[in-house]
């Protein structure tokens, strides 16, 4: 009758210990995120360079990050890759194809391949990334 008690302590604890590490293992940022990325107007050798907006949905599993705008590789498009750490500091790798001329750095025909990174900050709820190469841009994230 002893080892009854005992065998189901131990049960308890195995189920313990396997709860603990799928809690562990799960990560916080994970699910859908919507995105709205803004590119401000800005200016370069040939004058004023328009801005645009994209809205997207990206998902995040296991910490990484994937979404897209458009259809890859078609112009007026963005392909998202990235890593979200637990503390929530975010890293966004973007390859994309531009669409009109005016809205590009150095007015780069339409189609034209371009990547870029972000870095940032994602919370419980919503978080933001800022472009780092070239023009001003920046990600607000919201989770769906």
């Amino acid at each position: 009758m002893r080892q009854l008690p005992a065998v189901a302590l131990l049960a308890f604890l195995a189920a313990s210990c396997h709860a603990a590490d799928t809690a562990t293992t799960e990560h916080p940022y994970d699910g859908r995120w919507s995105v709205v990325l803004v590119c401000a107007d800005t200016h370069d050798r040939s004058g004023l360079v328009k801005g645009y907006e994209f809205d997207f949905v990206v998902t995040i599993t296991d910490g990484k990050l994937l979404g897209q705008y458009g259809a890859k590789g078609r112009p007026s498009s963005v392909f998202y890759t990235g890593e979200v750490a637990r503390d929530g500091t975010l890293e966004v790798n973007a390859v994309g194809n531009t669409g009109h001329a005016d809205r590009t750095v150095g007015k780069l025909a339409r189609g034209t391949e371009y990547s870029y990174t972000m870095t940032g900050r994602l919370d419980a709820s919503h978080g933001q990334a800022v472009r780092r190469e070239l023009r001003p841009c920046t990600a607000t994230f919201g989770r769906l």
